[in-house]
């Protein structure tokens, strides 16, 4: 397999296979299969993935934190196999560091800001947009009125 790299401080991609999701795979040879590539750059630099733990992209969480990615199928830290770009974290850590963590976020999916008055507070301690949940609730009103 051949690699794309610029220098070490960039984020190396590997040629070849990547899947819809936006993942790059590598074959790893102890499993005989092909695997998401950032899981086995890990594994074959630094031996197996501890139970409970994935392999988490840190270029991915900065570019996040400094919103020059908006994370999805089209974010290219997901093939990045650079092994000083990688850790180990649990899974609930790898949610909270990405760009599905609403403290992460400037905006919502919609673009509508995430500032104090814009943030609703779940019972289960979820946040959410409260514009998104006001235009939810008035298109749902008016299903429910069309339907009576």
């Amino acid at each position: 397999m051949e690699f794309v790299e610029t220098n070490m401080t960039e984020c190396i991609y590997p040629n070849g296979n990547s899947r819809t999701n936006g993942y790059a795979l590598m074959y790893y040879p102890p499993k005989k299969k092909s695997i998401k590539a950032h899981r086995a750059a890990w594994m074959l630099a630094n031996g197996p993935v501890p139970a409970g733990m994935v392999v988490d992209h840190i270029c991915h969480n900065k570019a996040v934190a400094n919103e020059e990615c908006q994370g999805g199928f089209d974010c290219s830290h997901r093939a990045c196999i650079n092994i000083k770009h990688l850790q180990l974290v649990t899974q609930s850590q790898n949610v909270m560091s990405g760009i599905h963590n609403i403290d992460n976020r400037s905006h919502c999916n919609q673009g509508h800001p995430f500032i104090k008055e814009n943030i609703m507070v779940r019972k289960n301690g979820k946040r959410e947009c409260a514009e998104c949940n006001r235009e939810r609730a008035k298109k749902n009103y008016a299903l429910k009125k069309v339907g009576a």
